[in-house]
């Protein structure tokens, strides 16, 4: 009979050895070279954060030491009775400046002065001219010349229609023709008899308006010529 014999015997052969001596020298070596790695990373944060917080000591201090000097010079603190007396008169003042403004009608518009002067700029005929006006709250004065008599009263018109001349209306006083006996220029340069205009033949009329209460136009009216 016939038979086999195995001379293979696993038990015979040379185990394996996965952690040699060898193996486990590398693997020292390895996690010495990752340790001394780490240890020098964290070695350099640690200095990186350590300058950081050496700066913002210094401008901790630096701050610090000026706002010591801005507290020193600061004013010293006033007592709240006095400010309350240094306020009072200026209280008053606005309020006083507040009522002024009302009584003059500065706050609405069309009632300023400066609208009244913008009209009588904007509306003022070619042929006419102005040396002098004068207004106070309720009278108005106009002194000026001409060389149309006609343009005047439609110009005054459209004058008295404004809400500043409410109640009132304006009057030709007197228009004179330059040159006239007893004519006077109220020292205006182009009415002067000296002047170009006076001595160019035109006919030149120097008139004087006077704003006058609704109820004595026509005694105003009266005596303009």
């Amino acid at each position: 009979m016939a038979q086999q014999i195995n001379l293979l015997t696993p038990i015979l052969l040379a185990p394996k050895r996965y952690f040699s001596a060898l193996t486990l020298v590398q693997a020292t070596g390895l996690l010495c070279l990752a340790g001394l790695a780490a240890a020098l990373w964290l070695q350099q944060r640690d200095r990186s954060a350590e300058a950081q917080h050496q700066a913002v000591l210094a401008q901790y201090a630096t701050e610090r030491q000026q706002l010591v000097v801005a507290r020193a010079n600061l004013p010293a603190p006033l007592d709240a009775a006095t400010v309350q007396q240094q306020l009072l008169p200026l209280v008053a003042g606005n309020a006083d400046r507040r009522a002024l403004l009302q009584v003059l009608g500065a706050d609405a518009a069309g009632q300023r002065h400066s609208d009244l002067l913008a009209l009588i700029a904007r509306t003022l005929p070619e042929s006419a001219w102005l040396s002098e006006l004068r207004y106070a709250p309720g009278r108005v004065e106009l002194v000026g010349g001409t060389l149309d008599t006609a343009v005047l009263r439609p110009w005054l018109a459209r004058l008295a229609a404004h809400p500043l001349l409410a109640g009132q209306q304006l009057s030709a006083l007197r228009v004179e023709r330059l040159g006239a006996p007893g004519t006077e220029t109220g020292g205006d340069p182009l009415l002067s008899r000296g002047s170009p205009l006076a001595s160019s033949g035109l006919p030149v009329w120097a008139f004087r308006v006077v704003s006058a209460p609704a109820h004595a136009a026509s005694a105003a009216t009266g005596g303009a010529r």
